[in-house]
This record gives C-alpha cells, structure tokens and sequence, in this order.
C-alpha cells in the first residue's frame, strides 16, 4: 500500500483554535484572502500578498518583457527555457486556467511550433494578476492545479502613447478617454522581429522564419451610475517556417516545418453595482482559434516522417458571477458559465522508423517501424459550470469561506458531470500573522479542443480530479512600533505544506528522451503512460524586504516531490524538482540606473535511459535491437542560471523614456535539458554500448531595449 502524507481536514482544524480577537474588524470582507497559496502581482499597492509589484517586474530580467516568462520565480512554479508555458506544483501544462478580465483564453501562446516560447499577452497592458498555485475558490472551475487571473488595465485621464523595441518584438499603444471620463479606450499592438534578425543572417543552410503578433483593445463606457459597460478584443497570429538542412557524421538530414496559427477573442463585460451590498459581472464572448501545421524529417538513418495537421475551434460563452454583501460579516458568491463549443481535427501522419525501439515490459512504443494514421473528426457540444461560494467572519480572528461547483460537459459522445467541494479558513494569530488552511477537490475534463488526435485517440477521457491539501502561514517579521507605519526594515514571509492526490488520471503520450522535438508524435521513443493515481506534495518557503527606497530582494525555497504510480511503483514526472532556489535582489543607483540580478537553481530533472542487445546473424554481423530503459530512472544535472538587467528612466519635458539592457544566462551556462541523440556501439563480443548525448537549455541571451511613453 502507498504511503500517502496525512493533513488534518482543514474545517477539524479550524474549530478547534481558540476564539480570541486581533484583526481588524473594520477589514473589508471582499478583502479578506482566505485561501492559501495567493499571488497578486503587478498591483503597485502593499500588502503581505502583493508579492511582486508592477514596478519590481518591470525591473527583473525576464525574456521577450513577457509576464509568463516571470512565473518560475514563484514558489511551486517550475519551467523550461523553450517555453513560456509552465507547470504548477508538478502538475502539467494544460492544468492552468488563463483569464483575462474574466475570459478564458485557450493556447494562450506565440510560436506554437516551437514549444510556444511566447505568450501572447502584452505586459504593458496589465493591471494586475491574481495567480493562485492551489486551494482557490469555487469560482474557478476545469483546471486542477493554478489559475492565472489577468487584469488589463484602467485607463488614465490624459491620453498617453508609447512604443517600445526589445530583442524579440516592438510594440506601440495608446490609451485615454472621452466624454469627461465617462468612456475610455485601449489599443496596443506587437510584431515580433525575430524573422528579420535571421533573415539579415543569411544562413544559407537554413531557413527559419517565426513571424508573429498581435492587437489588442478595449472600449468602455460608463452607461449610468450602476452600469459600466466594455468591449474588448485580443487577436493574435503566427505564420512559422523552418526549413533546415544539415550534415551529421556525413549524413544529410533534414526538417521543416510550416505552421499558421490564429486566435481572435471578441468579448463584452457589464460590471453592474445595483446596490451598496449587491453586484454583478456578467460578459458575452465570441472566440476563434485555427491551427495548420505541417512538415517532416528526414534522416536515412533514422527517420522518415510527413504529417499535416489541421484544428479549427469556436466558442460561444455567456458568464455571469453575483456578489451579495449579507452583512459586514457574511458574502455570498453565485454564478454560471456557459458555452457552446464546436472543434474540428483535421489530421494526417506517415513516419517509418529504421531503427525503432522494441517493446519491453515497462514500455509501450509504437508496435511497427511503419505508422501510417488518419484521423477526420468533427465535435460539437456544450459545457455550464455552477457554484456557491460563502465567506463568513465568524470575529476578529477567524474567518471562513466554503463552496461548493457543478460542472457538465456534453460533446461528441463524451458525457460528464463533477461536484467539487471546497472549504478554506484563515485564523489571525496576530494583525502580522495568519494561519491559512485549505482543502477541496478540482476536477479538470478534457478541452474539447485537446483530443489526442496526433497519437491516434479519438475518444475524450473521463474527468481527472486532484485533492488538494494546504496549510500556510503568512507573517512579518521584525516589526515593532519603530517600523510600524512603514514596509522598510520588515520582512514578509510566507510557509505553506501541501499535497495533490490525483485520480482518474488522462493517459498520456511522452517522448522517452528529446522532450522537445518539433513532431514528438513521430519519434520512435513515443511512449504511453498510464498512471492509475499520482502524488505531489512539497514544502514552500518565501521571504521578501524592501530594506530601504534603494534595497529590495526577495528568495523563496522549495523542497517537493510528484509521482505518478503505474502498475503499483512510483515514478517521478518529467518535471519533478527536489530542490528549487530563486533569488531576486534590485538596487536603484544614486545616478538613476535600477540594477536587478536573478538568480535560479533547481535539482535536475529526471530522465530515461535506454540500452541495446546485439545477435550474431550468419552472415557474421551483429544485429542490433534498441530498448527504452525503465522509466525516468536517470537524473539530468543541477540546473544553474543567472540573469541581469540594468534600466535607467529619463523624464524628458513632456515624456518619459525608459532604457535597458539585459542578459539572460549571464554565466553561458550548459543546462542539460534532455537527450539530444544516442550512440550505439557493438564490440566483436557482441557487447552493446550506449552513450547519450545530452542537448542544453539555452546559451546567453543579450537582449537591449527602450520604452518611450508620451
């Protein structure tokens, strides 16, 4: 039988703290953050849980300026360098809700071909972010393991323009109002340039060629005291090529790829405020996302492969969330989601493999050196969400918030509902420090627009669910009545433990050893894994000071473990870190220049080795047969990383231009990342040896830039 680490129910705990007084009883219940492992960044306000301001991001190094590229700093957070995709407390990548003001966006990401190395998110634009690693509230329904909350933002008063350059895209904005304030407007748009740079390269060899973009606006107006009313639009496209030829042990070998991708979101939101203790937020939406990609590989030696591959998604989406206000002690949340969805697949493969992997016990890989599959499928269907949510201060000291969700899914044959309790409690210790407790369960059914098509399923998987399991502990250290109407000298810091049980679980495809090749779907080392449950519990630590109007730094540790159990033994996931250090520190110079350093470390990730066996055939030559090793039994080294990021601000007479020079990887560090290639060797014994060859993260980056805002 598993061990499974033991947290006492969250609601046993709470009731028996003693009830006794110290927090503020004037604070607003709205305000009140019950529920653990909350983030809120980019807000320039102080708080224990503003745990980067909008000015500090600005400050830290992080690539492309892009907003995701900033989550593997906090706590739980893990990532590679080819994506600004990233996985929470070892779940996977698709376990994430991404909202903007109240929409869902799906495939939020540039560069789709390429492990998605951008977002398409211009950070100019934000407000702020509520990102949640767990134990957030019934509101946010479908995703098992984080939920990224994005606000845009509020226009000011005067109308003001900025452009700006980086190493990776220009951008241009603007925004203001009209009528006195009652309406405001939005615009802004990018155009990555990367294409130009390699293009002015002239590699004659290969040609690659990632153009992408996107624009977004929103128009508000104020219709009455009661109603405001804005329309927002998000369009974003991507029209990739790589076409490479290159010379390997005095073989040719070839790839390319050419891919186009388009996402238009069209969506209105009507913020409503009928009373002083009733609200409502109620948006309308339209959304449009088509997918072409297609290519192949060509090595003689190894691989034949063309594929084209075909998506096109719609959705209609109608979303409505009620906020009563009972009394200063009590608020009651409500609210349904709708949507009519609409997919298609569209999508065709042939590979043959010349050497392929041979199936063991441990292993699944595909059964024969030829595959040829065809998979033509229409869906449509609908999914509707509902669910309570009640906050109640039962004093000064604690304070509670149940609820309770409702999910259905109705599409192409696959019909699912889940009920999915949650309950949180927080119990103030003193006005510096809270005791955080959270429990519930998540259910997450498979995105009508995720279908595996590309590995041959054509049937949607029953809802997975996690369990999630949190304490934590908010408090300040050092304050006394010196320090007590002022953030220098004090440092907030933040401990949480917490457990993800995972049943249900959605089989999925993996790549054994090169987890980021461009068709994955086609490598001979494509394996199936199908855990019957999984284990992910960790231990957080996070601590930040801002020393002085100069001094900032921040660093948060975490120690954590995620297992998948497959025929009853763990294995660790591709993800899984031990170990994860982050440090931040800023420093703003007597002449005006702000320098930030980062720096991140974590336990290397683990890996699957492989081994052959060699049969002397009559003709007095060995043949050779591959095998993939057991699963995930290897460990990649340590990673190490270092970036820097020096910006100064000129106020010129009626603008601001802001430079910056930043460096990512400053040391050149070779991160392992994965299993570049394998050499097989058989001696006249017909002994087998195997050396991987292992490929790197990314090498150091320079990147210069400037915004200039008027």
């Amino acid at each position: 039988m598993r061990k499974k680490l033991s947290l006492m129910t969250p609601l046993a705990l709470a009731l028996a703290l003693p009830q006794v007084s110290a927090q503020s009883s004037d604070e607003d219940i709205e305000r009140i953050s019950v529920s653990g492992s909350q983030y809120t960044l980019m807000e320039s306000n102080s708080g224990i849980n503003n745990y980067l301001s909008k000015e500090s991001i600005v400050n830290m190094p992080h690539m492309a300026d892009d907003v995701f590229r900033i989550m593997p700093s906090l706590p739980g957070v893990s990532a590679g360098d080819f994506s600004a995709n990233f996985f929470v407390r070892g779940g996977e990548a698709d376990e994430v809700l991404v909202l903007l003001d109240g929409l869902q966006l799906y495939r939020p990401f540039h560069m789709k071909s390429f492990n998605s190395a951008f977002s398409i998110i211009d950070t100019e634009n934000v407000a702020a972010i509520e990102f949640s690693s767990g134990g957030y509230s019934a509101k946010f329904g479908n995703k098992m393991s984080g939920v990224l909350d994005i606000t845009t933002l509020m226009p000011s008063e005067e109308t003001k323009t900025s452009i700006g350059a980086s190493f990776i895209n220009a951008r241009a904005g603007s925004q203001g109002n009209f009528e006195n304030g009652r309406g405001f407007w939005l615009v802004s748009a990018r155009r990555g340039y990367l294409d130009m740079i390699l293009k002015a390269m002239d590699d004659e060899t290969t040609q690659f060629e990632p153009t992408f973009g996107d624009v977004y606006a929103k128009v508000g107006y104020e219709l009455n005291d009661q109603h405001m009313l804005s329309m927002s639009l998000l369009y974003a496209y991507d029209d990739e090529i790589l076409d490479d030829t290159f010379i390997d042990n005095e073989v040719e070998i070839k790839e390319k790829i050419a891919g186009k991708y388009d996402s238009s979101y069209l969506w209105l939101n009507l913020n409503s405020t009928w009373s002083d203790t009733l609200s409502s937020d109620t948006l309308v939406s339209i959304g449009k996302i088509t997918e072409d990609r297609e290519g192949g590989e060509f090595d003689p030696y190894e691989i034949w492969l063309r594929l084209r591959d075909e998506k096109k998604f719609s959705v209609l989406q109608f979303k409505q969330d009620w906020q009563w206000r009972v009394s200063d002690e009590q608020l009651l949340q409500l609210g349904i989601n709708t949507k009519y969805l609409d997919a298609e697949y569209d999508y065709k493969m042939k590979v043959w493999h010349v050497n392929n992997y041979q199936q063991d016990s441990s292993n699944n890989v595909n059964e024969s050196n030829y595959l040829w599959r065809h998979n033509d499928i229409e869906s449509q269907g609908n999914e509707i969400g509902l669910y309570a949510n009640h906050k109640f201060r039962f004093n000064d000291k604690l304070v509670s918030e149940v609820g309770l969700r409702w999910d259905k899914q109705d599409y192409m044959g696959f019909d699912d509902h889940q009920i999915s309790p949650r309950a949180s409690v927080a119990y103030s210790i003193s006005p510096e420090t809270r005791l955080r407790f959270s429990w519930g369960h998540y259910y997450q059914a498979q995105d009508i627009l995720d279908l595996q098509v590309a590995d041959g399923v054509t049937d949607f998987a029953k809802a997975q669910k996690a369990e999630h399991r949190i304490i934590g502990l908010d408090t300040v250290l050092f304050q006394n009545e010196r320090y007590k109407n002022q953030a220098y000298k004090n440092i907030s810091l933040r401990i949480e433990v917490y457990q993800k049980l995972l049943s249900s679980i959605k089989g999925r495809y993996e790549n054994a050893f090169d987890r980021y090749e461009f068709f994955p779907e086609g490598q001979a080392d494509r394996q199936f894994i199908a855990p019957q449950s999984a284990d992910i519990a960790g231990v957080e630590l996070s601590v930040n000071q801002q020393f002085n109007h100069k001094l900032y730094w921040s660093a948060n540790y975490v120690w954590s473990k995620a297992t998948d159990e497959i025929e009853g033994k763990d294995y660790l996931r591709n993800w899984d870190q031990t170990h994860a250090l982050n440090l931040s520190i800023n420093y703003l110079m007597d002449n005006g220049w702000n320098i930030n350093a980062a720096y991140t470390y974590h336990t290397g990730w683990p890996i699957t080795g492989e081994y052959g066996t060699a049969e002397l055939q009559s003709d007095g030559n060995y043949q050779l047969t591959k095998y993939i090793d057991e699963r995930n039994q290897q460990t990649l080294k340590s990673y190490n990383r270092i970036d820097f990021r020096a910006s100064k601000t000129y106020q010129l007479n009626d603008s601001v231009l802001t430079w910056f020079f930043e460096v990512t990887n400053l040391l050149n560090t070779e991160n392992e990342c994965c299993v570049a290639q394998s050499q097989y060797d058989v001696n006249n014994n017909g002994e087998v040896t195997v050396v991987q060859e292992l490929g790197s993260w990314l090498p150091m980056i320079p990147s210069l830039g400037f915004k200039w805002q008027f």
